[in-house]
This record gives structure tokens, C-alpha cells and sequence, in this order.
């Protein structure tokens, strides 16, 4: 897992960061939705802390009364603040994150606030990693209307495995969402091609369900992400893409500079 992403998806994983490091990160959506993310890990006492801001622009609509009227134009954004707090004892590394979820469309306001839970085991020896995560528990603040809202809880159980004979590390996370009766299956891999290269790949079981069947090429590559990294002294910089399908695709960049 990213550790640029780690506050959301398992707090564990940032207890074995040493450092400091800062993470500017840009992606861009199909129909011009844009996200972008700002954050700050460092060590202090033998814990690790970070905190994030990022923000959804989902851009202006023009509106429309019951009666097909104009009634203006409205824009529509996502903005969430969030702090962790890591460690690390022997093989097991254990954290926690929370933070406020607000969410506008138009002139209606929700306010969430959001706890993670997560843990982790290094086998050394057998170069492998076995995390759980417990994502989304909290409380609704504030509620857009009167209808009752529920908060997208989801368990994840995650292994990695870095291969002896080839200079790649595979990882597989399996997420159960509590109103979904299927699960949603990740495998991704990071291939080392030098001290200074590296590639990021994966796909996610959903693209089954994805694809156009227009041909064999496109449903290849739908549901599919691919991405290139450069690390050079203290600046590390990631690029990639990830297919719904070959006619909509999200491309991002991350800049991670280390102290």
C-alpha cells in the first residue's frame, strides 16, 4: 500500500515510517472532476503522525425547479481533514485516524466524522505482510435532508509478498462492505527495475462487471491501473492511470519529498 494513502486505508502501515516526509498529489476524473491532496508524516517519540487535506471539485451544474425552469447554477465539492497516529512493537505495527468528512451540493451541507482502525504483522523471514483494517466508523454531524444516512463501514483484509527471484512485490486486499454482499478484490504489484525506477500495476475483480465487450483489447485494459515512479535522492514522483474503460480513465500525479 501507498503510504500516501495509508491514513484512510490502514494507519498501520505508516508505524514503520522513518522520516519526514510531505505528499503533493493531483488527479484528475472523467467529466473534468478534479481532487487534490496535501499532507505531512513525521516521527516523534517513536510514533508517527501524519495529517491530510484533500478536496473533490466536482464543478458547476446549472440547476432546474420542478417545472424545468432555470433556477441558477450550483457547484458541488468534498473536503476532508485527517490526522493518525502510528507504532510499531517487534513485528506488529497497530494505528488509528480520524477526521471531518464535509460534503456540499448546492446550498445543502454534511458534516461526517470518520475513525480507521488498522494493524499489521511483518514476517521477515518469509518477506510477507498480513494487515485487517476496520474503515468509516463514526457519526453523521450534520445530514443534507431528514432522511437517515449511513456510514459506508468496510472491513479490508490485506497481504503483500515480495518475490525472491523477481523484483516485484504483490499485494492482494480484500474488502467487505457492510451492505454489499460481495466482497471487492484488489490485486496490485510494484515492480523495482532499478534504484531509480519503478513500476505500480493493478486491477480491481470489478472489471468484469466493466467491460464494454467492444473487444478483447478494451476490456483488457478496463478496470485495469497502470503507473511509473522516479526516486532520486530526497524526491520521489509517481504518474499513472486507471481505466472504468477505454473511454473514461483517471490520471494522477504525486510528489513525495523526504526529510
Amino acid at each position: 500500500m501507498n503510504i500516501q494513502e495509508a491514513d484512510r486505508h490502514n494507519p498501520a502501515v505508516l508505524g514503520k515510517v522513518d522520516g519526514k516526509k510531505y505528499i503533493l498529489e493531483i488527479v484528475r476524473y472523467p467529466s473534468s472532476i478534479n481532487s487534490k491532496h496535501v499532507g505531512s508524516i513525521f516521527l516523534k517519540n517513536k510514533r508517527t503522525y501524519s495529517f491530510h487535506f484533500r478536496q473533490m471539485d466536482y464543478g458547476r451544474f446549472h440547476g432546474y425547479d420542478e417545472d424545468g425552469n432555470p433556477s441558477g447554477s450550483y457547484s458541488s465539492n468534498e473536503s476532508w481533514l485527517t490526522g493518525s497516529v502510528s507504532s510499531q512493537y517487534g513485528i506488529l505495527s497497530y494505528g488509528m485516524s480520524s477526521g471531518l468528512f464535509y460534503s456540499r451540493l448546492g446550498p445543502e451541507r454534511s458534516i461526517l466524522m470518520v475513525f480507521s482502525f488498522g494493524g499489521l504483522i511483518s514476517l521477515h523471514k518469509q518477506n510477507m505482510e498480513l494487515g485487517i483494517a476496520l474503515k468509516n466508523h463514526g457519526m453523521v454531524l450534520k445530514k443534507f435532508n431528514s432522511k437517515n444516512e449511513n456510514m459506508p463501514l468496510s472491513c479490508v483484509i490485506s497481504g503483500s509478498k515480495k518475490l525472491d527471484y523477481l523484483p516485484l512485490k504483490l499485494n492482494l486486499d480484500i474488502e467487505f462492505m457492510y451492505e454489499n454482499q460481495q466482497p471487492d478484490i484488489y490485486l496490485s504489484g510494484k515492480f523495482t527495475l532499478s534504484k531509480f525506477i519503478f513500476l505500480r500495476c493493478g486491477i480491481n475483480f470489478e472489471k468484469f462487471n466493466q467491460q464494454i465487450k467492444s473487444s478483447l483489447t478494451r476490456d483488457l485494459i478496463t478496470g485495469t491501473g497502470i503507473g511509473i515512479g522516479f526516486k532520486s535522492g530526497k524526491y520521489s514522483i509517481e504518474s499513472g492511470g486507471y481505466f472504468y474503460n477505454p473511454n473514461n480513465w483517471v490520471i494522477g500525479v504525486s510528489l513525495q519529498v523526504n526529510k
